[in-house]
């Protein structure tokens, strides 16, 4: 008895790959709609952070980009309406500081109960905060206040964060 592997057409082939394309695409679609939620609580973490010393900074705009290409969680959604939502935090921020804030600290402490999700948007506050050089008080105040959204403890977490940048600089 001889094997003889069977030989697809073309359009079989063709038909084949279009199902896995569109099972990828499927997952990608999944994961942006599921981690929708999460990208809204980054982007206000992003705002409160570049906004919190009064100046949101083209240093801290770069870090955001940076940081919607690095963070693998971040990278299902266009970078574009990432940003956008920020933006448009940043106008309700101006507009009604002491309603938006209680809004985006409330988007941020969803995430509260989830440790590697707290882990990760505090990192990202931190490189937001620290994106233009040394944390001013005003920063270090609004870092603090996110990790109280989140349940953190912020004196043990800004020290590990803080002496990891000294140990990378």
């Amino acid at each position: 008895m001889s094997y003889a592997p069977e030989v697809l057409s073309a359009k079989a082939i063709i038909a084949n790959i279009w199902r896995m394309n569109v099972i990828e695409k499927l997952r990608h679609d999944t994961a942006r709609y599921w981690d929708r939620p999460f990208l809204k609580a980054a982007m206000a973490v992003c705002a409160l952070a570049s906004s919190a010393d009064g100046d949101v900074s083209l240093s801290d705009r770069y870090r955001v980009d940076a940081i919607l290409g690095a963070i693998e969680r971040l990278q299902v959604h266009d970078p574009h309406e990432a940003v956008n939502i920020m933006n448009d935090y940043l106008d309700e921020l101006r507009d009604d500081p002491q309603e938006w804030e209680a809004v985006l600290r409330g988007k941020i402490s969803r995430y509260a109960e989830d440790f590697k999700a707290a882990r990760t948007l505090l990192r990202i506050a931190y490189l937001v905060i620290s994106a233009d050089g040394p944390v001013s008080s005003a920063e270090k105040a609004e870092f603090d206040r996110i990790c109280d959204s989140l349940s953190v403890d912020k004196g043990r977490i800004w020290g590990e964060f803080s002496t990891a940048a000294m140990v990378t600089a």
